[in-house]
């Protein structure tokens, strides 16, 4: 049975530009010149623009990508893209063949939003494989191509959530279930104004079976609540995920911060797609990088890479 909600959000047309990364004079002329998508005008004459809108866009810069004009594209109509659109290819070199059938599966379910089909799919994999295998072995790599299917078209943003948002819940209740016996103490949060919480959760989940009394703060955590988590917990290691790359003078004020506030009192760590670029300056500050969520292993509780500082300074 289908979970699809009815009261589909509306985008205006800058939200739009900015989801798809064209501009809103393209989008404009595409829908007067080709009349390929009709937006619905609010009452003070705004354009909004359904989900599926959007997923047509990504789809024509695809196809403009592999080389066809936008006259070419919108020589087809609109219903025949849209159905083409649901037909994207999967992208299936980041999943182990024995779980292609699985994974394709899980993708049409997303892309009609039927929930309790994907939590199936999801159940399955866990409970065969456990819940830290599986993140790292299937569940990772179809989060990475749900991604690669979205900028394509081929998935819905709530197609997306529906999966996302599943991964988070298995993640919390796991993550909630520390026995609190450990005496080394980790933090682990997503920088300001970042709200990915899939691989900060797992990072928690890893360093909790590494024997780390470990606690996930959440998304995106001010520096104000970091150092007041510093000082009530006073943890050993911090670990701070960012997904999306800050911009230069983003990046210098988080240094500074971490250089001052948190460095001195724990052992800090960073990781997240959006600081891969900014690595060797990291490193310059002896804050290690961390690729991916397997490098946690190096953090044990009794590793030569945790120091003790005391929390006093706080």
């Amino acid at each position: 049975m289908s979970n699809t909600n009815h009261h589909q959000p509306r985008y205006r047309i800058k939200s739009v530009a900015n989801i798809t990364g064209l501009s809103t004079h393209v989008i404009r002329k595409w829908e007067e010149r080709y009349d390929l998508f009709h937006p619905i005008r609010t009452k003070n004459r705004y354009r909004t623009f359904s989900e599926k809108d959007i997923q047509l866009l990504l789809f024509i810069k695809t196809k403009l990508r592999e080389g066809k004009s936008i006259g070419q594209v919108a020589q087809t109509d609109s219903v025949a893209l849209r159905q083409d659109m649901q037909q994207t290819p999967l992208p299936l070199c980041l999943i182990p063949p024995p779980f292609h059938e699985d994974v394709k599966n899980l993708i049409q379910a997303a892309r009609h939003l039927q929930s309790d089909h994907i939590q199936l799919k999801l159940n399955h994999w866990i409970r065969h494989l456990g819940l830290q295998k599986a993140m790292m072995l299937i569940i990772f790599p179809v989060l990475q191509l749900i991604g690669e299917v979205w900028h394509q078209g081929g998935i819905s943003i709530s197609g997306e959530h529906h999966v996302s948002q599943l991964v988070r819940q298995y993640l919390l209740t796991a993550t909630k279930k520390d026995p609190s016996s450990h005496t080394r103490q980790a933090i682990v949060a997503c920088v300001p104004g970042d709200y990915h919480e899939i691989a900060p959760l797992t990072a928690t989940l890893f360093l909790q079976d590494l024997g780390w009394h470990a606690i996930f703060l959440g998304p995106s955590v001010s520096f104000e609540i970091l150092h007041t988590a510093l000082r009530r917990k006073q943890p050993q290691l911090m670990i701070l995920s960012c997904m999306l790359e800050p911009d230069e003078d983003t990046l210098c004020s988080w240094i500074e911060r971490m250089t001052k506030d948190i460095q001195p009192q724990c052992t800090l760590a960073v990781g997240g797609a959006g600081l891969s670029s900014y690595n060797t300056l990291f490193n310059q500050y002896e804050i290690p990088y961390l690729r991916t969520i397997k490098d946690i292993n190096v953090f044990t509780p009794n590793s030569r890479m945790i120091h003790n500082t005391s929390m006093s300074a706080i």
